[in-house]
């Protein structure tokens, strides 16, 4: 986030300044440790990209078409895809100012709002909290100065408990304190509650993010103890191969037929 809170020409400027020192203290020995380095990841890149080493960057990518669905208490799927109402929520918050992340008042309130989901984690049955994925903005301005939670929820009564919780008050109470005093500090949120049906998620090649994170107590059917659940499946076969079939708004997911590798 630090690196991200300056522009490019900012680093490049400071980095030419620290070259230009160097070269006045050392000579052209300074000149070695960057060009050392742009030859190392050269060969790094090249070396990965030509197949000679594994390439790292596909490391935790599931090299298959799949699909986020959440099972039952008893772990089990069914056979009829997004048969689940979930939430969607939107939490964030932005910098306003012209120090960006290193503004008055924004590493206290977003050490909270990491706080929080590391609470929702920790209490995810007790809410029907699912999951989350976080977000660095770089759309708008030439510097990341918004961070954001995309969280998923079982229902929005589930939401609310957290809201109204011990674990939110903390915030809440912060915000309320200070806001008046930190003007540039913007915070926002969405809530979206999709009914069962109305929903859909496809990844291939993917790495595991996004509801695909969310994590499900159930019951292992042979021993009865608690387990967690992945609602990672297989999405190249069945009712899950079209965009229809995994909103159960499909009878035999053959829409796609006569596409080139049956479309997603």
């Amino acid at each position: 986030m630090i690196r991200d809170n300056f522009t490019i020409q900012t680093w490049l400027s400071i980095g030419a300044v620290i070259q230009g020192a160097a070269f006045l203290l050392l000579g052209r020995i300074a000149l070695l440790p960057a060009l050392a380095y742009i030859v190392l990841q050269s060969l790094d890149a090249g070396t990965m990209a030509a197949g000679w080493r594994h390439n790292r960057y596909l490391d935790g990518v599931v090299m298959k078409k799949t699909s986020a669905q959440l099972p039952d208490a008893n772990g089990n799927y069914g056979s009829k895809p997004a048969n689940d109402d979930i939430v969607v929520f939107l939490i964030g918050t932005r910098s306003n100012h012209p120090l960006g992340l290193l503004a008055p008042g924004f590493k206290d309130f977003s050490g909270l709002m990491i706080t929080m989901v590391k609470d929702l984690e920790e209490h995810a049955e007790e809410f029907g909290f699912l999951g989350v994925t976080s977000w660095l903005n770089a759309s708008q301005r030439s510097t990341n100065s918004e961070i954001m939670e995309v969280c998923y929820f079982r229902t929005v009564e589930g939401l609310h408990a957290f809201a109204h919780s011990d674990y939110h008050r903390a915030a809440w109470a912060w915000w309320n304190k200070n806001h008046k005093q930190n003007p540039h500090l913007s915070i926002y949120h969405e809530t979206y509650h999709v009914p069962k049906g109305h929903w859909e998620t496809i990844y291939i090649n993917s790495h595991i993010s996004h509801l695909a994170t969310a994590a499900v107590k159930g019951k292992d059917e042979k021993t009865g103890e608690d387990r967690w659940l992945s609602p990672v499946v297989d999405a190249s076969k069945g009712l899950l191969k079209t965009s229809a079939g995994r909103m159960a708004r499909s009878f035999a997911a053959d829409e796609h037929d006569g596409y080139e590798d049956g479309g997603y």
